[in-house]
């Protein structure tokens, strides 16, 4: 008899791929990748354990892969689990320590909006878990180290002063990746996950050990009219250069990225998510913060 089968959607992106070959290492079951072509018949979902969405994009794709993967749940039958990642832009604008009993709120736009959605249809399945993610970081991922990283390079991200004294709720890819596991490994398991690293460090730290990593040295102090520049002016010519760089079919990006006005509101928020819930519910340990920059940097050099 073969293992019970895993549906993972989103498996093509740096996430679900990252998921999907840790699951890989697990005998006690087979992580299939899915998308909108798995077409959601009885045959599909045949000896299904449980379902991933590890779904990243724009708003409307949050929503539709939501939806998918929970209507694959549901057909799939009440005893299949499914894990559900969300992001802790459900948080909105909070300050301070946040705990799962934190109302969500919506007040940071479209995205956090969508994310909140998604969480809706999630719980209309009857067992689930969402996990709600910080800044996932390490070899792959596109946002929080690739994108950071040509930054960094660049020399237009680096010491930010006090714009950049928020806190940065950093969780290296593999422990996300072991955090689906672990709720996959326990039957009984449900409810809301924070997922971030314990006292994580402001995000001018995280630039500059980054930067120093990348041997993008020295790390350049990078003032408030700079930032202004950066986030207003340069902002929309560097977003329509990146678009029509992926239009051509360019394989890198023809120039560093644009500064966006939420990263640099994400820089200055006082947000620090709790992970007790993670480490003591399903065990987690989270990857030192010089091991994951120093992965993450290694593979950006490659």
């Amino acid at each position: 008899m073969s293992a019970p089968r895993i549906l993972v959607y989103g498996a093509s992106n740096f996430l679900g791929s990252r998921i999907l070959a840790a699951l890989g290492t697990e005998p006690s079951w087979t992580p299939v990748g899915a998308d909108a072509r798995t077409p959601i018949t009885p045959q599909a979902l045949r000896d299904v354990r449980g379902v991933v969405n590890a779904a990243v994009g724009d708003a409307p794709g949050i929503r539709a892969q939501a939806r998918l993967a929970t209507s694959a749940a549901r057909a799939a039958g009440e005893e299949v689990l499914l894990v559900h990642l969300s992001s802790m832009t459900v948080y909105g604008s909070a300050v301070g320590i946040v705990a799962e009993s934190v109302p969500v709120r919506a007040d940071l736009g479209a995205y956090a909006a969508a994310h909140i959605e998604a969480e809706e249809m999630a719980r209309t399945h009857a067992r689930t878990v969402i996990l709600r993610p910080g800044c996932e970081y390490g070899p792959g991922c596109a946002v929080w180290s690739e994108r950071i990283g040509r930054l960094l390079i660049a020399h237009r991200l680096g010491d930010l002063g006090s714009a950049g004294d928020g806190y940065c709720n950093l969780i290296y890819i593999d422990d996300l990746a072991d955090a689906v596991a672990q709720c996959l490994r326990r039957p009984a398991i449900d409810g809301v996950f924070n997922l971030a690293m314990r006292a994580p460090p402001r995000w001018n730290e995280y630039f500059i050990r980054f930067g120093v990593a990348l041997r993008a040295v020295p790390v350049r102090r990078i003032g408030a009219r700079a930032l202004r520049w950066e986030s207003t002016v340069m902002a929309v010519p560097r977003k329509l250069a990146e678009v029509g760089a992926r239009r051509l079919g360019a394989q890198r990006p023809l120039t560093a990225p644009p500064l966006t006005p939420s990263l640099l509101r994400l820089c200055r928020q006082e947000i620090v998510l709790a992970p007790d819930r993670a480490e003591e519910l399903l065990g987690i340990r989270w990857t030192p913060l010089d091991v994951g920059i120093a992965r993450a940097a290694a593979a950006f050099a490659r």
